[in-house]
């Protein structure tokens, strides 16, 4: 897909086929490969949930399994560490069971449709990648939903145009409003 360059990216498959996987491979790999910039990245879903705990917490664990963390950072990171909706490359030590070095900056940020009044005040000059993991439901979407993605996009962009948005989602709803939305007539046939 990114041989269109494209600012909007829309990205439909079944389920464990690399979508969100791809994405987050590309925001760490955008932020520990170009040390003069350091683009950072955001990850939006529905819910202020998705983001709780070891939800947050798991993201990027399959780029830490599979070594991608220490690769791109040529060993001076091998984890990342989740703090209020922010992501962080780290060190741990799996003797001590501990971090033993954090980034003081965060590569990644995290939005959630549900709570886009909180963010509204603050700039995120960094952000070049940003991912909507998850916009197709079956179960019910926000109202005005697509306007509170792009309220959470204005927050993101403000007057820049170096961003690149992948909306990823499962093949599990013919009926998504974004789809109207975004003019998108015949999904099947794009």
């Amino acid at each position: 897909i990114k041989k269109y360059k494209a600012k909007y990216n829309v990205i439909i498959g079944g389920r464990s086929d690399g979508k969100t996987y791809a994405v987050l491979e590309e925001i760490v790999a955008n932020y520990l490969c170009d040390d003069a910039n350091k683009p950072t990245g955001a990850i939006i879903r529905r819910w202020s949930e998705d983001f709780v705990g070891k939800r947050g917490q798991q993201m990027f664990s399959a780029l830490v399994q599979n070594g991608l963390i220490t690769k791109y950072s040529c060993g001076k990171w091998n984890s990342v560490k989740y703090y209020a909706s922010k992501w962080y490359m780290c060190y741990y030590d799996a003797d001590k069971h501990a971090i033993i070095d954090c980034d003081d900056n965060p590569f990644c940020y995290g939005f959630a449709l549900t709570s886009q009044e909180h963010d509204k005040s603050t700039s995120y000059p960094t952000i070049t990648t940003v991912l909507f993991d998850e916009f197709i439901t079956r179960n019910v979407y926000l109202p005005d939903e697509f306007v509170l993605f792009c309220n959470v996009l204005s927050t993101i962009v403000r007057e820049r145009d170096n961003l690149t948005v992948y909306m990823c989602g499962n093949t599990i709803n013919k009926y998504c409003p974004y789809f109207a939305e975004m003019g998108l007539n015949h999904v099947r046939k794009m």
